[in-house]
């Protein structure tokens, strides 16, 4: 895990004036609203350690449950019951709190020591995904979240662990290989596969002959990922799909996946329930795999073998470790760091 990044926590829909536990980095925040900024604390009460969340907000301020301690959204102590009004609240008596941003319909938490100015900006997702019907849902997950973002970047997993879904409709007549655009934060590639399913089916007809599909892969550290898929000819009658998923880290082996799926055909809202159960299925046929690897911890690149469809993943890997050799790993011990020298990808020659 990583610190001095935003990571994509709670969906806003699901922030309110009511106090929102929040698991993630091994520890529970607290979220809720306050005129409508939403205000993060850990949640813990400086009193005694009791869970803030079980407590309540009232004219701005969360209340304690154990013993009605009463905090601000700066963190500040302003009440403390047991003392009465005439005893000045101790200036100690107060919450660390957390930088939040919101954005994509998704709280963003800061978690770091870098100061404001010189903190990873937040993602920039394609514009045209805001005119798509959204569909969200959450799952839990025991499988280590940057495993489940491996999956989420693989090209070549389709045709095996989706094959009973919808990857026998896919060919693979030819190497899959492609570039990869990255900067500091993130990195994109896209696969073009050429005459999807049977020239009889009934959405080859719609579309007007056997399509294509394209599928346009990108991840955004510390925590998201987002697959584009386009079906049909590149015109605008194409079939196009957005996965955004934020892997919400609560320890080394369980993730909350929080699920965006944006869709362009059949946007009504009572085919959304269908949506999800579809997209459920998909998310459990990756789960189902990834929980069985016995080192959920990444390892060093060297101790497995590549190939080149893995080029986005090794990105992903590659520029995880570039930060935790900055020193910005929270658990440095169970990241080994890798040489600047990378095995050569098997079959790439």
């Amino acid at each position: 895990m990583l610190k001095n990044f935003w990571y994509a926590c709670e969906f806003s829909a699901a922030v309110t004036d009511r106090p929102k536990q929040v698991k993630i980095l091994h520890q529970k925040f607290v979220l809720y609203r306050q005129q409508g900024q939403v205000v993060a604390f850990k949640d813990q009460c400086p009193h005694r350690g009791a869970a803030l969340s079980l407590g309540r907000v009232e004219n701005g301020c969360i209340h304690c449950p154990y013993h009605g301690w009463s905090f601000q959204a700066d963190g500040q102590c302003t009440l403390i019951p047991a003392n009465g009004p005439e005893v000045p609240v101790p200036p100690r008596a107060r919450l660390e709190t957390f930088p939040v941003q919101e954005k994509y319909g998704y709280i963003w938490l800061f978690y770091g020591d870098l100061p404001a100015g010189d903190r990873p900006p937040l993602p920039t997702f394609p514009a045209y995904l805001s005119t798509l019907h959204p569909v969200r849902h959450e799952g839990l997950e025991h499988a280590n979240y940057a495993r489940l973002m491996q999956a989420n970047i693989d090209f070549a997993h389709v045709i095996a662990i989706h094959r009973k879904s919808f990857g026998q409709r896919i060919p693979l007549d030819k190497a899959i290989r492609y570039p990869v655009e990255a900067d500091d934060w993130s990195a994109v590639a896209s696969v073009t596969y050429s005459s999807l399913g049977s020239s009889k089916s009934i959405l080859n007809t719609v579309l007007g002959g056997r399509p294509d599909l394209t599928t346009r892969l990108s991840f955004y550290l510390p925590n998201v990922t987002l697959a584009e898929i386009s079906i049909g000819k590149g015109n605008d009658k194409d079939i196009r799909f957005g996965i955004l998923v934020a892997f919400v880290p609560i320890d080394d082996h369980t993730t909350c996946a929080k699920r965006t799926l944006y869709r362009n055909i059949a946007p009504l809202p009572i085919l959304d329930r269908w949506v999800r159960k579809l997209d459920y299925q998909l998310a459990y046929e990756d789960t189902e795999v990834v929980e069985t690897i016995p080192s959920q911890v990444m390892p060093r690149i060297s101790e497995e073998q590549h190939v080149a469809a893995d080029a986005l993943d090794l990105t992903f890997r590659k520029l995880r470790q570039k930060y935790y050799a900055q020193g910005w790993g929270l658990q440095p011990s169970t990241q080994p760091l890798e040489s600047s020298e990378y095995p050569a990808l098997v079959g790439s020659g």
